[in-house]
């Protein structure tokens, strides 16, 4: 199964920490910009603290992952569960198109298995437990929760200036760019010029440049406002394609989660339908 890793936050900030040129006059400082952007995502109670404060949750979506080298494409449901505030941890992946195994990973007790083609594994629980992190909506959407609780320290420590505004096919959007000695481009984060949530950040990493782009924002819990679709790219070429199908903090009981025993791998529930108004 392909395996390919997102850039973590901290390079994020890292590629963002650069000189950059003056602030253009008819736009928002950036002070005012930032306290707008915290808010738009939840404040500094929202975002990746209020997630962090969920005991439990469940987290399902599809990614699309393209192999760049190869152009081979793999598409798969993901289910990741947690409980007891993160000690308990399940992430089931049925592939939907494309060559892989479907599986299921469990951390618990101090215990963790690789459940697969109808066997237990047991498996090494630190190296476990790093493979899951970049699973969950903690890694996925790291910029955007990060943005909510801490925007106003992390975009005022850095040299980001407030460009232009953009208004296209796309949208308005109000465009934030980072620059080096040389004047070159080092990383850009572009707004919603209504919405004031991020669309698009991108940057430049030792792999090259790194981009995401993000849309269907929506609010889960109190807070709690991630988006529902993703899209990853580097130097210009498609990763990976994440639509979230279900994002909610109270997972639906179920003793068998954490049963190693049960090696049967039943498919991902369905998004239920709307209720009846």
């Amino acid at each position: 199964m392909l395996d390919l890793r997102s850039a973590a936050l901290p390079l994020v900030l890292a590629a963002l920490l650069f000189p950059g040129a003056a602030r253009s006059a008819d736009l928002p400082p950036l002070d005012a910009l930032t306290e707008r952007i915290s808010m738009a995502l939840g404040g500094a109670d929202g975002g990746a603290k209020a997630l962090a404060s969920a005991d439990e949750f469940e987290f399902v979506y599809r990614r699309t992952l393209h192999e760049v080298l190869s152009d081979d494409e793999l598409t798969a449901d993901h289910r990741y569960v947690t409980e007891a505030a993160g000690t308990r941890v399940r992430l089931d992946i049925r592939v939907v198109r494309g060559k892989g195994e479907d599986s299921a990973t469990l951390l618990h007790g101090g215990e963790a298995h690789l459940l697969t083609e109808g066997k237990a594994h047991s498996v090494n629980v630190d190296a476990v437990r790093s493979r899951l992190a970049e699973f969950g909506p903690d890694h996925l959407f790291s910029v955007p929760l990060a943005l909510a609780s801490d925007g106003r320290r992390l975009l005022g420590d850095t040299d980001l200036v407030v460009q232009e505004k953009v208004v296209d096919a796309g949208g308005s959007r109000i465009v934030l760019v980072a620059n080096d000695d040389e004047g070159a481009e080092t990383a850009r984060i572009e707004v919603d010029a209504r919405t004031y949530r991020p669309v698009a950040v991108s940057f430049r990493s030792p792999a090259g440049l790194v981009a995401y782009r993000y849309g269907d924002y929506r609010e889960v819990a109190p807070g709690l406002i991630v988006p529902f679709e993703r899209e990853f790219s580097r130097n210009g070429r498609t990763v990976s394609v994440t639509k979230v199908l279900r994002f909610r903090l109270k997972a639906p009981s179920d003793p068998s989660r954490f049963d190693s025993s049960v090696t049967a791998l039943g498919p991902i529930p369905k998004v239920p339908p709307p209720p009846k108004p």
